[in-house]
This record gives structure tokens, C-alpha cells and sequence, in this order.
């Protein structure tokens, strides 16, 4: 906690236009505003972090073992933390400056981070996919595969939200929510439009597991870099983001025809592992390519 607060005293003592040069004009408010708000983000995140994990790590903890076998229990074990270590990477490598150079901001937005995956695990099940009910109690492949790419999609939206300079955790959260708030409602979409969710807890489709999830990270990684970039005002980044979400758009199109040939493809056909591994590995593919070869937006 003194650590903590420590953190908190700094942050009250810089100066925001040192930070991200001469952003306080657009944002119009003062920087005394800015420790109540990290201070909010730090007591949530705290909240959904030890709320989001403990039922995630104690479900997997609790459930017959003979239900699920040590194959699922450590997908889900490690997958959390591989999430984080790609928040981590972008905390590093593509965060602003100030972020970069300084240990406690890295920490802090780590922890918003580990709060913004936890919150987000919650929700899963009533997105029609449960980590517990479907992966750990049933023993679904199928969720496996979702549930995966559901977590690395939503840890790829959030850490986009960290890329570029801004004036701190505000700018964060207003990017995380609308990539957030992007990916979900591509989520529901996708599922109102071809009922993948049935296919995958009801008819345990593995193959069409394989193909949701690889779609859900492909929009993560669509989503995310749709709001990466740096901060100029909420207007600006607002008008940039609806102009640069039609990619993720576009690949949820793509997907939905593709489920829709497969609800009318031959038995022999749909029941083949490797087509549908070859589309996942497109969906990540085509969103990689597009993010790399565009880059940071501005």
C-alpha cells in the first residue's frame, strides 16, 4: 500500500504536458483531476482482478478432476498469463514514453490490465460461452478452443488501447471501452447471425471451436488497433475509431459467410479438422498482416 501511494504522489506531482506535450489543451481539465481517477482505476482493478481470478482459478480448482482432464485445466491455467504478457509487451514496446521508462506506471497499467481481463471473464458466460460450465464441468473441446481465443481477443483489444502517448489512465479507459464495447458487439453478432455458440456448448462442433476462437482473436487484434495511436481529444479518437473499425467488420462478414457454407457443406467435409484449422489460422493471419503493414495510426 505505501507503495502505492507512493505512486499516487507521483502522479499528483508531474506535469501533464511533460507527459504527452501540449495534450492538456485538448483535454481541457486540470491535472488535479487525474490522481481521483487513478486512484478509482486502481481500487477497481484491484476489485475485478481478485474478483475475476479467483473464481476463474478457484472453478478450475474445484471441479472434478475426471471431468477435466490436466490437458483443459492447464490451457486455462497458463492462457491468463500469456494474455498478460502481451499487455506487457505493448506496456514496453508500444506504450508512451513516459510509460515505458518508468517501472510503477508499466505495474499500474498491468494491473488495469489483469482488472480489465478479469471483469471480462465474467461476462463470457452470458455471451454464451463458460470457461466452468462448458470447458471444466463438461469437458467441451469445442469451449476450449473459444474460450482461448475469447481471452486473447479481449487481451489484444485492451492492450491496443495503450499504444501511443496520451495524458494517462482516462485516455486508457475510453479507448478500452470502445475496442472493448467493438469486439463484444462482433461477438454477438456473429453468434445472432449463425448460432456458433449452439454449435459449439450443444453440438460440441470442435471444429467450429477452432474456427470462433481464431475469429475472436482476429477481431481482438482488429479491435485493439483500431484505437491505438495517440491522443489528440475523446472527439478525435471517437471519429478515428469509427473510421478505422471496418476491418474487424469486414473480417465478422467474412466469418459469418463462412459459417453459413459450412451449416450447407457435405457431412464428410464439415466433419474435417484441418479446413477449419486452416480458416482460423487466416482469421489471425489476415489481422497480423493488416495491423503490421498498416502500423500505428495517427
Amino acid at each position: 500500500m505505501q507503495v502505492a501511494l507512493a505512486g499516487f504522489a507521483k502522479f499528483n506531482n508531474s506535469v501533464l504536458s511533460s507527459r504527452t506535450g501540449n495534450v492538456s489543451s485538448d483535454l481541457g481539465r486540470k491535472n488535479l483531476e487525474l490522481p481521483d481517477l487513478e486512484i478509482f482505476a486502481f481500487i477497481a482493478s484491484v476489485f475485478l482482478s481478485i474478483k475475476g481470478w479467483l473464481t476463474w482459478y478457484g472453478d478450475i480448482a474445484s471441479v472434478n478432476r475426471l471431468r477435466a482432464p490436466v490437458s483443459k485445466r492447464l490451457v486455462l491455467l497458463t492462457a491468463p498469463l500469456v494474455c498478460l504478457a502481451v499487455i506487457l509487451i505493448a506496456l514496453t514496446k508500444l506504450a508512451a514514453t513516459t510509460v515505458r521508462n518508468d517501472a510503477l506506471y508499466i505495474s499500474f497499467y498491468l494491473l488495469v490490465g489483469a482488472g480489465w481481463l478479469g471483469g471480462a471473464t465474467l461476462i463470457f458466460p452470458f455471451l454464451g460461452i463458460s470457461a466452468r460450465d462448458d470447458v471444466l464441468e463438461r469437458g467441451n473441446r469445442a469451449a476450449s478452443w473459444a474460450v482461448t481465443g475469447a481471452l486473447t481477443g479481449v487481451s489484444c483489444s485492451f492492450a491496443g488501447a495503450n499504444v501511443g502517448n496520451g495524458p494517462g489512465v482516462e485516455a486508457v479507459l475510453f479507448s478500452a471501452v470502445l475496442s472493448s464495447a467493438l469486439f463484444i458487439g462482433l461477438w454477438l453478432g456473429m453468434d445472432l447471425l449463425t448460432s456458433i455458440s449452439d454449435a459449439i456448448t450443444v453440438d460440441r462442433d470442435e471444429r467450429a471451436g477452432i474456427r470462433f476462437g481464431g475469429f475472436l482473436l482476429g477481431i481482438g487484434l482488429l479491435s485493439g488497433w483500431s484505437v491505438a495511436g495517440d491522443w489528440v481529444s475523446a472527439s478525435a479518437t471517437l471519429k478515428d475509431f469509427v473510421t478505422s473499425s471496418w476491418p474487424a467488420m469486414l473480417l465478422t462478414a467474412v466469418a459469418v459467410g463462412v459459417e453459413v457454407l459450412f451449416s450447407k457443406a457435405s457431412v464428410h467435409l464439415s466433419a474435417k479438422t484441418s479446413p477449419s484449422v486452416v480458416i482460423s489460422a487466416v482469421y489471425v493471419g489476415l489481422a497480423l498482416v493488416w495491423v503490421v503493414s498498416r502500423g500505428v495510426h495517427s
